[in-house]
């Protein structure tokens, strides 16, 4: 899981992008949140995966080399097989498919965990309380 910031694109990063792009094309799960989604996009990762960003403007702002656009998906979070992305907006989405990703909770209180989180309406947390073994 690589976090949000503004300092993806600092050099130093560079052999993190790597590792990243290495586990993906192993088959492993790189999930990418907020500012770091630039450094994904301007090193190729999503030139031919469906992705998530601030936004299509942003990314082609400040990626020059951004190629990806046809992909591009004007939504909070998206997971295209082993690649998850979210805008910084997205927070909650990008936990929820993580969660759903790494098996955390089976469907129905994966589904109570985030409308609850998502609403703050109370009853979901009763769902939810109801669904876990202790």
């Amino acid at each position: 899981m690589l976090p949000g910031a503004d300092t993806w694109d600092d050099p130093r990063h560079k052999p993190i992008i790597e590792k990243a792009t290495e586990l993906l094309e192993c088959g492993a799960t790189v999930a990418a949140i907020c500012g770091d989604t630039t450094a994904l996009a301007e090193s190729g990762v999503f030139d031919e995966r469906i992705h998530t960003s601030n936004s299509l403007e942003y990314l082609k702002m400040v990626c020059p080399n951004y190629k990806g656009e046809s992909y591009y998906r004007d939504v909070k979070a998206v997971s295209d097989n082993n690649l998850i992305t979210a805008s910084s907006a997205g927070g909650l989405l990008f936990a929820r498919i993580i969660l759903a990703k790494i098996e955390v909770f089976s469907e129905n209180p994966l589904e109570a965990w985030y409308n609850y989180f998502n609403t703050g309406d109370p009853k979901y947390f009763y769902i939810l309380m109801d669904t876990l073994t202790y």
